[in-house]
C-alpha cells in the first residue's frame, strides 16, 4: 500500500481502502491510522449465483454437518477448523494440514489396488509432517494440548519415533545453525567495530585535510605577501643599485678631479718651492748687491770728496742716478 501511495500519480480526495473482515491485521490498520486512510468493509456488489443441489451435494452437505454444541466449534479469529478431522488451521498451515489430514483418512479401492502408492502417500506425509512438525504441530500443542495430544497416540510409534528423533537432530541442527550465526554476528560486529573504526580515521583524516587546506591557503596568502614584498624590495634595490652605481661613477670623477687637483696642487707646491729657492737666491742676490752698492757708494763718495762741485753739478742734471751710473761702471 506504501509502494501504491508513493506510485500514484492521482491523489483521490478521500483516501479508502476496502477491507475483509476476516483480515484485518493489526499492521495494516496501524498503517491506516498513520496516513488518515478510511477503512471500509468490503461489501459483494456482484448478485450472488443460484446453484442448484443434487444428490451428491446433499451427501456432501450432510458430511460437513458436525454434531455437539456449535461453541466448541467457534472458528478463532484467523484460523478455521477442518470438518474430517475437527483440527484448526491457518493460511499458512493449510497446506500442511491437507497432507497431514489426508493421510489420516483411510485409502480408497483405487489405491489400495495400487501396490506402491499407499507406501509412496505414507513416506510424503512422512516426510511432510516430521519436516514441519516443530514449527506446526509443537504451536498447536501449546494452544490445543489435548487434541493433539490424541492425534499423536493415534499416530504410529514408529511415526512418532521418527518424529522426535528429527526433532532432536533438528535442535541439533539448530543449535549448530545458532553457534554458527552467534560466530558470523560477531565477526561482522567485528567487522562493524573495524568498519566504524575505518570511518573514524577517514572522518579524522577528513577533519585533518580539511584543517590542513585551511592552513595552506594561509600559508598561500603568507607566500603571495612576501612574494609582493620580495618584488617592491628588488624593485627598490634596483634604484638603490642604480642610484648607487651613479654615485659610484660620480665618486670615481670625483676622485679623478682630486688626483687631478693633487697633481696640481704639487706642481703648485715644487713651482713655490722652486720661487721660494729663486727668491731667496734673488734675495741673496739683492743683499750683496745691496753691500756692494753700499761700498761703492762709500767709494764714490770718498772719491767725490775731492772735487765736490763736478760732482754737485753731476748729481743735479736731470735724469741722473748714481746706482745706475755705478752698476754700468761696474
Amino acid at each position: 500500500m506504501g509502494k501504491l501511495r508513493k506510485t500514484a500519480r492521482m491523489r483521490p480526495a478521500v483516501n479508502h481502502v476496502e477491507m475483509h473482515p476476516w483480515l484485518m491485521r493489526p499492521s495494516l490498520v496501524k498503517y491506516r491510522q498513520e496516513h488518515d486512510i478510511l477503512m471500509q468493509i468490503l461489501e459483494r456488489r456482484t448478485s450472488i449465483p443460484q446453484f442448484t443441489m443434487d444428490d451428491d451435494d446433499v451427501r456432501a452437505l450432510a458430511a460437513l454437518q458436525v454434531s455437539g454444541a456449535l461453541s466448541e466449534r467457534m472458528r478463532q479469529r484467523g484460523m478455521a477448523t477442518c470438518p474430517h478431522c475437527c483440527q484448526g488451521f491457518g493460511s499458512a498451515s493449510l497446506p500442511i494440514h491437507v497432507r497431514r489430514c489426508r493421510a489420516l483418512l483411510a485409502s480408497t479401492p483405487e489405491e489400495d489396488a495400487e501396490p506402491g502408492q499407499a507406501n509412496q502417500k505414507g513416506r510424503k506425509c512422512l516426510r511432510f509432517v516430521t519436516k514441519h512438525f516443530e514449527s506446526v504441530c509443537m504451536d498447536k500443542i501449546v494452544a490445543f494440548p489435548e487434541a493433539e495430544a490424541a492425534l499423536i497416540a493415534a499416530m504410529p510409534s514408529n511415526l512418532v519415533h521418527r518424529m522426535v528423533v528429527n526433532l532432536v537432530k533438528e535442535s541439533k541442527q539448530v543449535k549448530t545453525k545458532n553457534r554458527e550465526s552467534r560466530a558470523a554476528i560477531e565477526n561482522l560486529e567485528n567487522a562493524l567495530d573495524g568498519a566504524r573504526h575505518d570511518v573514524s580515521q577517514l572522518e579524522s583524516a577528513r577533519d585533518w585535510a580539511a584543517i590542513s587546506r585551511a592552513r595552506m591557503a594561509e600559508q598561500q596568502q603568507v607566500a603571495e605577501r612576501l612574494q609582493r614584498e620580495l618584488e617592491a624590495t628588488k624593485t627598490t634595490l634596483a634604484t638603490v643599485e642604480v642610484e648607487n652605481q651613479r654615485l659610484r661613477s660620480k665618486g670615481e670623477s670625483a676622485e679623478k678631479k682630486t688626483l687631478r687637483l693633487e697633481a696640481k696642487i704639487n706642481a703648485l707646491n715644487a713651482e713655490k718651492v722652486s720661487l721660494k729657492k729663486e727668491a731667496k737666491e734673488a734675495q741673496r742676490r739683492e743683499m750683496e748687491a745691496t753691500r756692494e752698492l753700499a761700498s761703492t757708494r762709500k767709494l764714490w763718495l770718498s772719491m767725490h770728496t775731492s772735487t765736490p762741485d763736478s760732482y754737485d753739478k753731476r748729481d743735479q742734471a736731470p735724469g741722473y742716478c748714481p746706482q745706475t751710473s755705478l752698476r754700468g761702471r761696474i
